[in-house]
């Protein structure tokens, strides 16, 4: 599963009325995988020339980390970047290190407006508050204290860290812009939240298609394993295709598989389960069909015995066989 990770560099802390938005970067986190892809980075233009003193000597520009004369000569305006990070971020899971600012105060309004009901995101929690969570830090009012970035990387990173070993190569890219820019920034960001995931210190509530063959239908083969998913991801939403049915009783075969696929479409995981014969596991020509798509578009898969397996092959057994033995089950 993939959560996209965004760190922005703005000209200020007020936010989307007062200030701008100068720099974005988005990395792409596969939870289970470990692995970051940086998926999108770029400096936005303005006209410089049109900004007050205060806007100028903004604390970004006058530490370096940006200058003003990049912002000037930056090739891609405001419009445009927006019309890409929408296009990247529709549908998906997203987070920030601080959602607070990156998205309260700037990415869920004007001119962006990436939210739930705009772009049908999800937002995930936020990684410095699960930080802070998890590695508590006290201070001398006893009150819980805010982990910034450089703190969690000190706290949670190292060198045998896996989400650091996993992605080696796209850190020595980043590292070269230097730290406060938004591409490091989000990969760190990116990494901190792997390592909190792997921990079991970070929790999100994904959607999961339960693909399972009709014949379990209402079965109590249906609802130990429905009992299983729940246990193990406790809020998520689970797309049942049995809750359809009946809605569904007068459709074709054919268009009843697309409804499913687009169900799948829009979960983040697959789960399927297979129906037992002779120390076997077979699926029938639907959930094959299933499993098959959600590689396709690269979705999460696990195949659910007593527990969840990634590490399974599916292959077809028999084809003349669609609703029991069409395709089997192998663990690797």
């Amino acid at each position: 599963m993939d959560i996209y990770v965004i760190d922005i560099e703005t000209t200020g802390l007020n936010g989307w009325k007062s200030d701008h938005v100068v720099e974005i970067s988005i990395m792409k986190a596969n939870l289970t995988k470990q692995k970051i892809e940086q998926v999108y980075h770029t400096l936005i233009h303005y006209d410089t020339t049109q900004w007050d003193e205060k806007i100028k000597n903004a604390w970004i520009f006058k530490q370096g980390i940006i200058k003003l004369e990049e912002i000037q000569q930056a090739t891609k305006g405001l419009k445009k970047v927006v019309e890409e990070v929408r296009k990247i971020l529709t549908g998906k899971f997203i987070a920030a290190y601080n959602n607070e600012f990156d998205f309260n105060k700037f990415l869920l309004h004007e001119p962006w407006n990436i939210n739930p009901k705009t772009c049908k995101i999800k937002i995930a929690p936020c990684i410095m508050l699960a930080t802070t969570d998890y590695i508590k830090i006290p201070t001398k009012y006893k009150k819980r204290k805010l982990v910034n970035l450089s703190e969690a990387r000190k706290h949670l990173l190292n060198e045998n860290t896996t989400s650091i070993i996993n992605n080696r190569e796209l850190e020595t890219i980043v590292i070269e812009y230097g730290m406060h820019r938004a591409n490091c920034d989000a990969f760190y960001s990116a990494c901190v939240l792997l390592e909190l995931f792997r921990r079991k210190k970070y929790r999100i509530y994904p959607r999961i298609y339960y693909a399972h063959s009709m014949q379990i239908y209402n079965s109590k083969q249906e609802r130990r394993e429905l009992k299983l998913i729940k246990r193990i991801f406790p809020k998520a939403e689970i797309i049942d295709p049995a809750k359809y049915e009946r809605k569904w009783k007068n459709l074709s075969g054919k268009e009843v598989m697309a409804k499913c696929l687009d169900l799948i479409s829009n979960s983040e995981i697959v789960i399927f389960s297979a129906i037992e014969q002779d120390n076997k596991n077979f699926v029938g020509r639907g959930v094959y069909v299933e499993v098959k798509f959600a590689q396709e578009i690269e979705k999460d898969i696990y195949f659910l015995k007593e527990i969840l397996d990634s590490d399974f092959s599916i292959e077809i057994y028999n084809d003349e066989d669609w609703a029991i033995k069409f395709s089997i089950v192998k663990i690797r």
